[in-house]
């Protein structure tokens, strides 16, 4: 492992953690696993854990903490397996080159924000976490490597470029899984359905969100929070091939894209390895001549989470961070059957026409508490509407 690059991978046991330890695994002589993090799947983290050796694992649930400390002690693996409580002190005491934020849980935000503030390059993931921490990452921009497919070819296309000179920031929707079902249909589709998505295969609350368009309006925001490109010059279009993933218009009528077969391998190995392009032989490779037409098309209005989401954001970080919170409790909500799909957006329009547009203090903690009331609000219409509340739903 000598000269490799030391992750630490918060959320390992997600859909992204499971593919960054993918690209670790193929490019061994590259990177090393220093801490991996999971909530409570204790079963995939020990196998993790067997494979890569790290100095520390962390799991949020106390219970598949101790179940994961008697599975490493029967492959007689004496890892220290340490609480959320714990983590911020295992992470002052080892050496590693980078964190890799695979997790969507707002609890990680102080952690977050305190490893950019220790000058760390971080790759990122999670929508949440850049949303919630919002202008408060800009002093940090330059050490912020988006993984998300779109994100990532936004930071592509705009390297090395004057920001002065952008016209406008495209980014691509697949159009989901309803792309061309009828708006009368919308509210009756079930979660089955909703979790199809016809081209990348994701976590189950993501997936969602790509089924309303939540998605496309939190990477909207992602994009003013990692580029500081103003609010209006950025736009969103439903291309359903999801081949080309990101474009930048420039002010003298030329455009850059990223276009590449659906893989979230290349959007994370790019993130942990820029500037090399270090060779993957298992990502598919893009033959122009066998690709056929690609077509680009509006955001269809039947949309309607992506509309209410893109009018909290240039309303008010409150508003945006008020959405943010009601999402995650109407996604939960559908997700055991509590409520229909269409109660999403009813859920959010309810938030939004709640919540004030005063200005955050410059804290975490205020951001965090910006989240958690547009929860409570999400929690007080479905109770009106469903009755009991599910337990509460953590990130990986």
């Amino acid at each position: 492992m000598t000269g490799s690059k030391g992750l630490v991978l918060f959320g390992s046991t997600g859909s992204i953690g499971t593919q960054m330890l993918d690209v670790v695994d193929a490019q061994p002589e590259r990177y090393h696993v220093v801490g991996l993090t999971a909530h409570s799947n204790d079963e995939l983290l020990a196998e993790q854990a067997v494979a890569f050796q790290p100095r520390f694992v962390a799991m949020s649930d106390e219970a598949a903490r101790e179940r994961l400390t008697i599975r490493l002690e029967r492959h007689d693996l004496h890892i220290p397996v340490v609480s959320d409580e714990e983590l911020p002190s295992m992470l002052g005491r080892v050496a590693f080159d980078m964190p890799v934020i695979a997790a969507a849980s707002i609890d990680l935000a102080q952690v977050v924000y305190d490893l950019l503030r220790s000058g760390l390059p971080m790759a990122i993931a999670s929508k949440e976490l850049l949303i919630t921490l919002g202008d408060l990452l800009a002093p940090f921009r330059v050490q912020l490597r988006p993984i998300d497919s779109e994100l990532s070819a936004i930071w592509q296309c705009l390297a090395g470029e004057d920001p002065e000179t952008v016209e406008s920031v495209v980014l691509t929707a697949s159009g989901g899984p309803f792309r061309t079902t009828p708006a009368v249909e919308l509210d009756g589709v079930t979660v089955e359905q909703a979790l199809q998505h016809p081209s990348w295969h994701m976590g189950r609350k993501v997936s969602i969100d790509s089924a309303t368009l939540f998605n496309k309006a939190l990477e909207l925001a992602e994009t003013h929070v990692l580029f500081g490109v103003d609010r209006v010059r950025i736009t969103a279009v439903q291309h359903p091939q999801s081949v080309l993933h990101g474009l930048v218009e420039f002010r003298d009528g030329t455009s850059r894209a990223v276009m590449y077969r659906p893989d979230m391998r290349v959007a994370i190995a790019y993130a942990v390895s820029v500037p090399d392009r270090p060779l993957h032989e298992q990502v598919t490779r893009l033959r122009l001549e066998e690709l056929g037409p690609l077509t680009f098309e509006p955001i269809d209005a039947k949309f309607e989470a992506f509309s209410i989401g893109r009018e909290a954001e240039m309303r008010s970080s409150r508003a945006m961070l008020a959405l943010l919170g009601a999402d995650e409790v109407a996604v939960s909500r559908f997700l055991v059957a509590q409520g229909t799909f269409g109660d999403i957006v009813a859920a959010l329009r309810y938030v939004l026409s709640q919540t004030t547009d005063e200005v955050l203090d410059p804290t975490v903690r205020a951001h965090v508490e910006a989240v958690a009331h547009g929860r409570r609000l999400a929690e007080e219409w479905y109770e009106k509407r469903c009755g009991t509340q599910p337990g509460s739903r953590k990130g990986v």
